[in-house]
């Protein structure tokens, strides 16, 4: 530390919106230490996330290696890198065995992370400042705000920022020019979700869809990631009308800017869904597998469909999440994204 201003690293290396979810502690921290160096560790798939932040000085980006040999030499690599920074502080938003060892081995003189049973996977054994949770069922914004706490920093609002360049915004800009005519208002709608315990039904989304579109006063454009189209030609396979497919976005800040100019989004408890409601896009979400306590937005406008019980429990199997899905119906879904859109 030189002259009493610390040098800061955030560890929270993935899931896409675990990162977007660590965004508001990002403001905290550079509130409470504007002159501070304040870095990030995240792994490369959500490095658009935070590429460009204002409030971050530097991006190390961890490439994982291909085979295991070759992982592990990367991650090596990555441990002498951080270590190479002399950081003062270390806090580890992610808790699992890879973060700790990056968090121990940082050389960090104060290492932050949660207390158990938050941190997993041993990885409360690399940390000498364990924060407890007030409850196991916190929202996982209000978590990494209490990590912020122990810094003594607070949080003064969850409006958060995605950079996004003047390039991006122009091709995205110039689609929707090309793509939508008149006044009508756009829904993004994303199916596609990365476990099967938070699909909700595809034929439902296809009715949404139809739903929406028969409306009158409504497009509808159906988003996807890599490695997602299949799914959301499933949509259209079974959909009367006839939506629009988002084209391929070659990268997050091109997704965000394209959420960013719809008027609404629905969809589950994704990455997408957390990116849409950074950018201050209304979200409807519907529930299932997961929890909306732990996991849904907390930035209003947004509005969480959810059958299951108020306390949550284990994981849900597919199976039971299923059952849970179909007590939301298209029709239901309907009303609140109308609520939502002239609410």
């Amino acid at each position: 530390m030189i002259n009493g201003v610390p040098r800061i690293l955030i560890v929270r290396l993935s899931a896409i919106g675990d990162v977007v979810r660590v965004l508001p502690a990002l403001h905290a921290l550079r509130n409470r230490y504007p002159n501070a160096q304040i870095d990030w560790a995240v792994e490369q798939k959500s490095y658009d996330i935070v590429s460009g932040h204002p409030a971050l000085d530097q991006v190390h980006v961890f490439e994982r290696g291909e085979g295991m040999l070759n992982d592990l030499g990367a991650f090596i690599a990555f441990c002498s890198l951080i270590r190479s920074n002399k950081y003062d502080w270390v806090i580890d938003f992610h808790g699992i065995a890879k973060t700790g060892l990056l968090t121990r081995f940082s050389g960090a003189k104060l290492r932050y992370g949660f207390a158990r049973p938050r941190a997993q996977e041993l990885s409360f054994l690399a940390t000498n400042r364990k924060v407890a949770l007030v409850s196991r069922y916190m929202n996982r914004i209000e978590e990494n705000l209490e990590l912020c706490k122990d810094l003594e920093a607070k949080v003064h609002s969850l409006d958060v920022l995605i950079d996004i360049p003047e390039d991006v915004e122009d091709t995205i800009d110039e689609y929707f020019q090309k793509t939508f005519h008149g006044a009508k208002m756009v829904v993004a709608v994303h199916a596609p979700v990365d476990r099967p315990e938070k699909q909700w039904p595809i034929e439902y989304f296809a009715k949404l869809t139809d739903m929406i579109m028969s409306d009158g006063r409504y497009e509808v454009l159906l988003t996807w990631g890599p490695g997602q189209r299949d799914t959301v030609d499933a949509v259209m396979k079974l959909a009367h009308g006839k939506p629009h497919i988002a084209p391929e976005t070659p990268d997050l800040k091109h997704y965000a800017a394209l959420v960013a100019r719809c008027d609404l989004y629905f969809g589950g408890d994704t990455g997408p869904m957390h990116i849409a409601s950074a950018m201050d896009t209304p979200v409807v979400a519907v529930f299932g597998g997961t929890h909306p306590a732990q996991h849904a937005p907390l930035r209003k406008p947004s509005q969480v469909l959810y059958a299951g019980p108020e306390i949550p429990t284990r994981s849900i199997d597919k199976e039971n999440a299923d059952a849970l899905f179909r007590e939301i119906t298209p029709e239901i879904a309907y009303d609140v994204c109308v609520q939502e859109l002239h609410g």
